[in-house]
């Protein structure tokens, strides 16, 4: 059997280890209210990786991710909404019996799988139209951009339906029918994030994710070695879609709220933010980077507000200018030019020799 050299383990695996034991521990250590805080952090970070997928290893970075979050957020929500019949909020324009079109979401388990079906759908659509039509950098961000702010003001404009800008409030802590206590509620979102982010790691090592990173390298190349490059862009839109849909849905129980004021730019570019920073196509730099930088908002806005988005915009700048790649990326650069530069020392003294 081959020994593992845990000095050629990835450091990001290390970090990723670090993360997920303190993840585990967290509810042991913390009060409940830190606790339903780390909760909606790792909601965030889920959201992150499907951005990561998107960004960091296709090379399309979308500045309306944040649609296929709510999409799933408000399905679930309000499906939610609609368990002891119609809502106050329906009531008081009138209405008088449940719209035919929310009839899916009164049953809970199906509006839960619907609120991931639906963020994937939306994201085929989206994809094939966007990708058929080779709108790609720039142009791509600039039409998600506006993608987001149709989403947020239509949710926003749709007060019959989903309470306007007012969001859905009140809402109760269960999955599948079941009501959940924080822990328990801590401890699903917790190993469905394990879960993902197995999956995503599988994914990105197998030839999809190998082809992915050829995308974001070199299209025309891949193109002229026969593959499509259209047709595996929009499987990664469809797979990030579907991953910020289950996002948006465990964001419901998590959060208890949700309005338009979450699902619009402001969270999209938040996640742009957290992914930059923490260093995008390695899975690990998006986790941590939503981890590290939503509790330093936390923390420094409990002590000085008014001064934490001039920190964030410090940090940006930094990271822009003086390390592109964002930490992890750094931490691994170094590593691998530390392992470069042993082998080719190690070559130099077999030809001294």
């Amino acid at each position: 059997m081959k020994k593992i050299n845990l000095k050629e383990v990835p450091v990001n695996r290390y970090i990723d280890l670090i993360m997920f034991v303190f993840l585990l521990i967290f509810p042991l250590l913390f009060s409940q209210f830190r606790v339903e805080l780390m909760g909606k952090t790792m909601v965030y970070m889920l959201f992150a990786i499907s951005l990561d997928l998107l960004w960091g290893y296709a090379g399309l970075m979308s500045m309306g991710h944040a649609v296929l979050f709510g999409i799933g957020g408000y399905v679930l929500g309000l499906s939610y909404t609609l368990k002891d019949g119609i809502p106050e909020y329906m009531q008081r324009v009138g209405m008088q019996e449940i719209p035919f079109f929310f009839k899916p979401l009164l049953n809970p388990e199906v509006a839960f799988i619907l609120s991931i079906v639906l963020a994937g759908l939306v994201a085929f659509i989206l994809g094939y139209f966007i990708f058929s039509s080779r709108i790609n950098g720039v142009f791509f961000s600039l039409v998600t951009l506006a993608l987001a702010e149709i989403f947020s003001t239509f949710i926003s404009n749709q007060t019959n339906y989903t309470n306007g800008s007012n969001g859905l409030e009140s809402l109760p802590r269960e999955l599948f029918g079941y009501s959940l206590e924080l822990n328990e509620m801590y401890y699903v979102v917790f190993a469905i994030l394990l879960l993902i982010y197995a999956f995503c790691r599988w994914l990105m090592s197998s030839r999809f994710g190998k082809t992915l990173e050829g995308i974001r390298e070199n299209e025309a190349r891949l193109t002229f070695m026969g593959y499509n490059p259209t047709q595996f862009k929009i499987a990664a839109y469809v797979i990030s879609g579907m991953i910020a849909g289950l996002a948006g849905a465990l964001y419901i129980p998590m959060n208890n709220f949700i309005s338009p004021s979450d699902i619009g730019v402001t969270l999209s570019t938040y996640v742009l933010v957290w992914v930059a920073i923490g260093g995008k196509g390695n899975l690990t730099g998006a986790m941590t980077g939503t981890l590290a930088l939503y509790w330093l908002q936390i923390l420094l806005s409990e002590k000085i507000s008014d001064l934490w988005l001039m920190i964030l915009g410090v940090l940006i700048i930094f990271v822009i200018f003086v390390i592109p790649k964002g930490f992890v990326g750094v931490l691994i650069d170094r590593q691998y030019q530390k392992k470069a530069q042993k082998i080719i020392n190690e070559r130099k003294e077999e030809e001294a020799v």
